[in-house]
């Protein structure tokens, strides 16, 4: 992987899963509503399983949860999933979008500062209070299993972690407040999204210290590179994501973009960005992403990971997935490429899919 990411081309290309998300949850035996309450020991034990079993190019794993969260008693109802909480006094059901039902007794939930896009000094004023060190990361725990998984494999494969991005979107907005806040007020949006990607690079030096090799980033500004024209996000992004991933790049850690949308229109934008690698989504939006024709378009320096459908991965036959995996490989002909899924694995993929995936792309 580390040979591809510097532009060398390998016969046959590296293969990875992208996995982050609750599939490993359940792999490991958990019910997968649990992913964003575990941490720790138990998360590393769940990179563990799923590396050990499946030997992908890379580990691509996210975040750990609230420290506060991962020895409270959990419990599973049918489909239904609680946590206990944190004052021992009732159960909390985990909601379908993996939210609580309930945060009155989170600390952290009741802290969290308000965005208010008046001015740049009220944009200041949220990033001062929401303030944190590089060691405030580290003694949350929140890169803990990250470091357990460093040290286990962290000479033998890459370990990448990907939990968002900075500028994704407003905290405290809706989607479409903020989609409204970037025509009506593009110049503020601008700049929290500077000082979003600004904060953020203590979280990158944080991921370096526990010795993370990548750090994969979700873009683009309200979800979709398709929500907004080439010139709207150029306007908003284009000079602070340049910077953005410049620093990254310094900072010793290697920066990957997942592009959400339509990448075609945006080329130049994303070519202009010091990132080493582009992830792409599968053809799902009523447009189709061939990595052939994105690796043509995409500069030499910058290494193209491939789409293979998820839901393929989910429904579809073994021989299959292998065709779509050597169909995709041809990519690697025209510059840098890395097999993988557009995006993470779905909840009752078979193991014999994802073995057939990984087998045509070993060759």
């Amino acid at each position: 992987m580390l040979r591809v990411l510097a532009g060398e081309r390998v016969t046959p290309p590296p293969a990875v899963l992208h996995s982050w998300g609750d599939y490993k949850v359940e792999f490991a035996g958990h019910h997968p509503k649990f992913q964003y309450y575990q941490g720790g020991r138990e998360l590393y034990e769940v990179e563990k399983a799923f590396y050990e079993r499946f030997r992908p190019d890379w580990i691509h794993l996210g975040s750990a949860a609230w420290r506060g969260f991962w020895d409270q008693p959990r419990k599973v109802d049918g489909r239904r999933a609680f946590i206990r909480s944190t004052d021992g006094k009732r159960w909390i059901e985990i909601l379908d979008n993996y939210l609580l039902a309930d945060y009155s007794d989170v600390p952290w939930a009741q802290d969290a500062p308000e965005l208010r896009l008046g001015s740049r000094a009220e944009v200041d004023d949220y990033f001062a209070a929401a303030q944190y060190t590089e060691q405030d990361i580290l003694d949350s725990g929140r890169f803990e299993h990250m470091e357990m998984v460093c040290r286990e494999y962290g000479d033998r494969v890459l370990v990448a972690i990907n939990d968002g991005a900075p500028g994704y979107g407003l905290p405290n907005h809706s989607f479409e407040e903020a989609m409204i806040a970037c025509m009506e007020k593009p110049d503020l949006v601008a700049y929290y999204i500077f000082k979003a990607c600004e904060a953020f690079l203590t979280d990158v030096r944080a991921a370096k210290a526990a010795g993370a090799h990548a750090y994969i980033f979700s873009e683009s500004y309200g979800g979709s590179l398709d929500l907004l024209s080439p010139e709207q996000h150029e306007r908003l992004e284009l000079d602070t994501k340049r910077w953005f991933y410049s620093e990254v790049r310094k900072i010793g850690i290697l920066g990957i973009g997942y592009w959400f949308g339509d990448v075609r229109p945006n080329m130049r934008f994303l070519n202009s960005l010091d990132m080493v690698g582009l992830l792409i989504e599968e053809d799902k939006k009523g447009f189709v992403l061939d990595p052939v024709e994105v690796r043509k378009l995409l500069r030499p320096e910058i290494c193209l990971f491939g789409n293979v459908d998820s839901t393929l991965m989910l429904r579809g036959r073994p021989d299959d997935i292998r065709a779509q995996v050597h169909r995709q490989m041809q990519a690697a002909n025209y510059g840098t490429f890395v097999v993988a899924n557009g995006s993470p694995l779905i909840i009752g993929t078979p193991r014999e899919n994802i073995d057939a995936y990984m087998k045509a792309a070993r060759g």
